[in-house]
C-alpha cells in the first residue's frame, strides 16, 4: 500500500511541470560593469584630477621665466608623507603649483625656472635667483 501511494505521488508530480516566468530581462556585461569614470587608470592623474587640466599652459609647455612672479601666489595647503612635506600654491588665474623638495613645479609637473623654496611649519618661503624672498602663511579661515 505504501508503494502505491508513493508511486501515485511521484507520477502526479511528474505530470505537473513547473512553470518559470522571468519578470526582468537578463543584464548584459556592459550594463553590469559600466564604469562611472572613463579615465584611463594607467595614465597618472594631474593635480587638477583629470587628464587635461584647466591651466592656461599648453601641453609640454613650461612657465616662462619673465611671466611668472612669486608674489601672486597664495598657499592652499601643506601635506606631509614619508618622503617629506609639500605645499600646494595657487595663483590669481587658478593655476596650481607644488613646492616639493625645494623645487617649485607647475600643474604639469614642469619645473618653474629660477624659483626654489622651503616649507616651515604652516609657512612657505620662496626664493628667486635674484635673492628676492617671499613668505606665505597658511590661512586657517578662508
Amino acid at each position: 500500500m505504501r508503494f502505491i501511494l508513493t508511486l501515485l505521488f511521484v507520477s502526479g508530480a511528474a505530470t505537473a511541470s513547473a512553470q518559470v516566468a522571468v519578470s526582468t530581462p537578463a543584464v548584459t556585461v556592459e550594463q553590469a560593469y559600466k564604469p562611472g569614470n572613463t579615465r584611463d587608470p594607467l595614465i597618472p592623474a594631474t593635480v587638477y584630477g583629470d587628464q587635461k587640466g584647466t591651466g592656461k599652459l599648453g601641453k609640454g609647455q613650461a612657465v616662462e621665466k619673465g611671466t611668472f612672479t612669486i608674489y601672486g601666489l597664495t598657499l592652499t595647503g601643506i601635506m606631509e608623507d614619508s618622503r617629506g612635506r609639500q605645499a600646494l600654491l595657487r595663483d590669481a588665474a587658478g593655476d596650481v603649483y607644488t613646492l616639493k623638495a625645494g623645487r617649485l613645479t607647475d600643474g604639469r609637473k614642469k619645473l618653474v625656472p629660477g624659483v626654489s623654496g622651503v616649507v616651515k611649519g604652516k609657512q612657505v618661503i620662496l626664493m628667486t635667483e635674484d635673492k628676492k624672498v617671499h613668505r606665505i602663511n597658511l590661512r586657517e579661515n578662508e
